[in-house]
């Protein structure tokens, strides 16, 4: 036998064996008494990844939010849902991230996150109760199982000696899972399974005497959410990073029909829960907190790190979990990033040997900076969609911490925008008394509508750029041209 004919053989031999694994390792899922593939993961597995990736999830999103009568909110509405699921014998864990972006997610083992930027946006209790529903329905399905342990086995005809030989001995798989990081458990799911998670949500929902639309009204408020923040940006994505809508690709109508495919009996007077939710999430940080510094117009301050800088006319201003970002015309780009940076030489050696060691700079030289020592060169990259030049800006802020810019344009807008990335450059500077006094977080406040009150007198303040009525109307979960009503509790943003 050739050594190719004996590959071939070896290969259709573990295609064989892999099918029968495939069908040996088919187990009931408990939530769905459907038989899923889970043969790479077990619920063992999943409780030691969950463990294992919670603290990484922690710190990657802006740590836990620090308010204990907001964590004990989450938690008990949480665990009365996992009660009720088909997992109650798991000890679920229930995080509250300190995160702006709307967010929420579960890792296997019965890890559930959701941020406080979706506890502002949310308005009752039942709205809350859906979005954790399922996350609780990832968990109690298995979705995490099921993907890995499909993707395992799409690789089977390349590596099927070594997978099946990890299974049946004991070996790599679960190391390998665990190794791979809390990102892999952040994608987003399927359609099947996230069609899944909300009929199990809702199932949940209905056991727990919960309005079970909430899923549905809670989706509306988020879609608006993001529409405008577009609107106000001027952009088709102004949240650069990762959020609710892109791991939850999900449409009210099928929202509604994962309802009805959850079949369940109506509940009798339907608890929503917003007197109590509203109450519980009275002050809590709407927006960029003050650890996270504040993006506030076109400039950005930072007061724990005691600098702030300011983006020309025209750029939009995001604050990201490693970086600042700020878009402009023609697809020019400022990135801004740095803080603790152990090098002891010039800011020369920094740019040149360091920060772009691998790239040849041009018009390399020393500069200062509001006191502070920086220096500067540019070049020209590459990418998929052309070519840019790029300036670089090192810029050290004291000892031990150094902060970047990079400014990217394309080569026809380098010089008519050179005058105004100076600028930004050298608006970096070091904080004073007043500028500390006059920044703040801004936080939720709850108001009772009186006879008089409308839109527009309640949201007049509101610190936010753009039509403060539809930021209210968004917030409150109201439709465009709704008023209040006297008595009603709504949702303010004070400064």
């Amino acid at each position: 036998m050739t050594k190719h004919a004996r590959r071939n053989t070896c290969v259709t031999r573990t295609i064989l064996a892999a099918a029968t694994l495939f069908l040996a390792a088919c187990s009931v899922n408990p939530a769905t008494g459907e038989r899923n593939f889970t043969a790479f993961m077990s619920p063992e597995d999943e409780l030691q990844i969950g463990r294992d990736q919670h603290p990484k999830i922690i710190q990657q999103f802006g740590g836990v939010y620090g308010d204990p009568k907001i964590t004990a909110y989450v938690d008990r509405v949480g665990q009365n849902l996992a009660q009720v699921s088909e997992l109650p014998e798991l000890d679920f864990t229930f995080t509250v991230l300190n995160d702006d972006i709307v967010n929420a997610f579960a890792l296997p083992g019965g890890f559930v996150y959701i941020s406080r930027g979706l506890l502002g946006l949310a308005n009752t209790e039942a709205e809350l109760a859906g979005v954790l529903g399922h996350e609780i329905g990832h968990v109690t399905g298995r979705h995490s199982a099921q993907r890995h342990s499909q993707s395992v086995l799409a690789g089977i005809g390349t590596a099927g000696v070594s997978i099946l030989s990890s299974v049946f001995l004991g070996t790599s798989a679960v190391g390998d899972a665990v190794g791979q990081g809390a990102g892999v458990y952040l994608q987003g799911f399927s359609r099947e399974h996230e069609f899944e998670a909300d009929t199990l949500g809702v199932r949940y929902l209905s056991r727990t005497g919960y309005e079970t639309g909430a899923m549905a009204s809670f989706l509306s408020s988020l879609e608006a959410f993001s529409a405008l923040e577009a609107k106000v940006s001027g952009l088709p994505d102004p949240a650069s990073r990762y959020n609710i809508m892109s791991t939850h690709p999900r449409t009210g109508d099928r929202v509604n029909a994962a309802a009805r495919a959850a079949n369940v009996k109506p509940v009798a007077n339907p608890k929503t829960g917003s007197r109590e939710y509203l109450a519980a999430i009275d002050g809590v940080i709407f927006g960029d907190s003050e650890d996270e510094g504040f993006v506030r117009g076109r400039r950005f301050i930072h007061e724990p790190a005691n600098f702030m800088f300011e983006v020309p006319q025209g750029f939009a201003l995001f604050n990201g979990a490693q970086q600042v970002a700020a878009r402009g015309p023609d697809e020019s780009l400022i990135l801004f990033s740095g803080g603790k940076i152990s090098h002891r030489g010039s800011m020369e050696s920094y740019l040149t040997r360091v920060w772009a060691k691998n790239t040849s700079l041009a018009d390399v030289e020393t500069i200062d900076i509001n006191g502070m020592k920086a220096a500067t060169g540019s070049t020209r990259i590459r990418n998929r969609t052309g070519s840019f030049d790029a300036r670089l800006v090192a810029i050290r802020h004291d000892p031990d911490n150094i902060y970047r810019f990079m400014f990217l344009t394309r080569p026809a807008q380098t010089a008519a925008l050179s005058d105004e990335l100076r600028r930004t450059t050298f608006s970096f500077r070091q904080l004073t008394s007043a500028d500390r006094a006059r920044y703040s977080a801004w936080r939720i406040e709850m108001r009772v509508v009186r006879r008089n009150d409308t839109v527009a007198r309640l949201s007049r303040n509101m610190p936010m750029q753009g039509p403060k009525d539809e930021w209210f109307r968004v917030l409150n979960g109201m439709n465009p041209g709704q008023e209040p009503v006297p008595g009603q509790v709504v949702k303010v943003v004070v400064e």
